[in-house]
């Protein structure tokens, strides 16, 4: 073997060994990665499975799974109702909705029952339509009571009036939000009805009168009755009427005058006060009236309605069409 041909064999040996070598060594440098694997959970329940939150299954409408959608993890589910029979069963309509799987699974534990869905007819629920009632008589119709108020925390005896009133009537107060109060002690009469109300704890202020009667009809008289500090109530004025221009003095008699109280004519828009009133009890009010048409304009010969005014509570009583004022009386000098 010459020594050129050996000098060209351990090149050639060098060669190949830096090869291999270099080749290790880059394999050796690389990360094996492994890759993870993802599962998504299995599905509890299958479509025409009859899920209840226990075994029992004692209701008479549960979900039926219709339909798992591996891609969403949801369940389609609707509602299934129970045969005439107890058998499971029917739909009334056909309603599904989407839910999260892990949801029904944890919420709906339990298989009561599985079916198969396309033998699930729909049956549309049918309800018996209630008979006509048959009033004996006209509805009862309420047009007044009195007293029209009570102090809150005491009992009051009221009559009350109106038309269409049958034996056995039961007259209430009502405030929406309120307890209702029934009438005891009842009378009843055609026109009339006499009770006592329990004012024991009930909130102040208005409520509606109602007379209920045993066949079903009511009558209504809205904010009719007043719990609470009594509103004023007029049962006479003196004088009865004066000249237009005249001045004089106003005496009314009436129930729950309170001092600070205000007095006033008036008819339709038009009001004429009554100055300086003053409440000698709780009876009786006086006060000062002036009639005079150039210091009031508003002032009219013709009839008035008196209305007295609580300040404190803005309650007020009213008296209907009894102040008259007359035109002045002339006579020619001779």
């Amino acid at each position: 073997m010459t020594d050129r041909f050996r000098f060209g064999f351990l090149i050639c040996l060098i060669l190949i060994t830096g090869v291999f070598i270099a080749g290790c060594s880059d394999e050796s440098s690389q990360t094996v990665v492994t890759p993870v694997v993802t599962t998504t959970p299995a599905a509890h329940f299958t479509a025409g499975d009859i899920v209840a939150k226990t075994n029992s299954g004692g209701e008479s409408q549960l979900y039926v799974i219709t339909k798992y959608d591996s891609v969403k993890d949801e369940y389609e589910r609707a509602w299934i109702y129970k045969n005439s029979d107890g058998s499971w069963g029917h739909f009334i309509d056909n309603k599904k909705e989407l839910v999260d799987r892990e949801i029904v699974d944890k919420v709906y534990p339990a298989t009561v029952a599985h079916v198969s869905l396309a033998a699930i007819p729909i049956v549309t629920p049918t309800f018996a339509t209630p008979a006509p009632t048959v009033h004996s008589g006209s509805a009862p119709t309420v047009t007044a009571i009195s007293p029209t108020s009570g102090a809150t925390d005491a009992t009051v005896t009221v009559s009350i009036t109106g038309t269409n009133f049958q034996t056995g009537a039961v007259p209430k107060l009502i405030q929406p939000g309120s307890p209702v109060v029934t009438g005891t002690g009842v009378s009843v009469a055609s026109t009339s009805i006499g009770c006592t109300f329990n004012l024991y704890g009930m909130e102040t202020g208005s409520y509606n009168v109602v007379v209920s009667n045993p066949d079903g009809q009511s009558g209504t008289l809205q904010r009719a009755f007043t719990i609470g500090e009594a509103a004023p109530i007029i049962s006479s004025v003196s004088p009865r009427e004066m000249e237009i221009n005249a001045q004089g003095g106003l005496v009314i008699m009436g129930q729950n005058f309170k001092e600070g109280i205000k007095v006033v004519l008036i008819r339709g828009t038009a009001e004429i006060p009554c100055v300086s009133p003053a409440t000698t009890s709780d009876t009786r009010v006086t006060c000062d009236l002036d009639l005079n048409e150039v210091r009031n304009k508003d002032v009219t010969f013709g009839e008035w309605d008196v209305k007295v005014i609580n300040i404190e509570g803005s309650q007020s009583g009213i008296w209907t069409k009894k102040f008259t004022i007359t035109n002045v009386t002339t006579t020619s000098e001779e």
